[in-house]
């Protein structure tokens, strides 16, 4: 099953059809999924080491009515919009600097049932690289995926992981749920604790409720791998 086609399973669990309603048959959701999927191709560009880098904050422009018709239910769309394109990211082992978000925005010059896309590179909670680490600050390290070898600092009392767009640190991951995981960060030991996570979370290979990291721990979301590093 294809990137659009899980997406328009997932629509159809949704508030009860709202979105068909919302839309009315004119502006389809999977037009704009396939958009955002075109959007993201035209403006990949070859970085560092091979790594293909895309948008990851995208506007769809609308008329004025198709805009209001979204109404209530444009927060649950766009979180399903900003999935599916980090799924199709991973699918095509492209990345991002930052989180996905996708927004709605009523213009005057378009009329019912036309809408347009932009995009933009935009950095969110900014990768860092090991040097930029204090030797003994708690950290991990994405060790699979498409965002292998990304160093994200621990900071926050408590950080959430997962593929939502309000997770701290987000892995474009299908099997990460969309607030996965929490990192609780108290004088300086960090405690992982699963949020009763679709898939689970393991450390070390052992699925865990929650659990105190040391360094070297390996930390299994998904298909994703992370390492715990706290030196001294």
């Amino acid at each position: 099953m294809g990137v659009l086609q899980r997406f328009e399973r997932r629509l159809e669990g949704l508030v009860e059809g709202a979105f068909a309603r919302a839309f009315g048959g004119v502006v389809q959701p999977v037009e704009v999924a396939a958009a955002l999927q075109r959007e993201a191709a035209d403006k990949k560009v070859l970085v560092a080491q091979g790594r293909v880098l895309v948008p990851n904050q995208y506007v769809v422009e609308l008329g004025k009515a198709d805009c209001e018709r979204l109404g209530e239910y444009d927060q649950a769309l766009r979180e399903e919009l900003a999935a599916m394109v980090s799924e199709h990211a991973q699918e095509q082992g492209w990345s991002f600097v930052g989180p996905v978000a996708v927004k709605f925005e009523g213009v005057d010059d378009l009329k019912t049932g036309i809408f347009r896309v932009r995009s933009a590179v935009a950095a969110g909670s900014r990768p860092v690289s090991a040097s930029e680490v204090p030797g003994n600050a708690p950290r991990l390290e994405i060790a699979s995926g498409t965002e292998t070898g990304r160093v994200l600092a621990v900071r926050k009392a408590v950080t959430v992981l997962g593929r939502g767009t309000e997770a701290d640190i987000r892995l474009t991951d299908t099997g990460v749920s969309r607030s996965h995981a929490e990192l609780h960060l108290d004088a300086g030991r960090v405690t992982l604790v699963d949020r009763q996570s679709t898939n689970g979370t393991t450390v070390n290979g052992r699925r865990i409720d929650s659990a105190l990291l040391h360094d070297g721990d390996r930390i299994g979301l998904g298909a994703s791998v992370l390492v715990f590093r706290q030196d001294g």
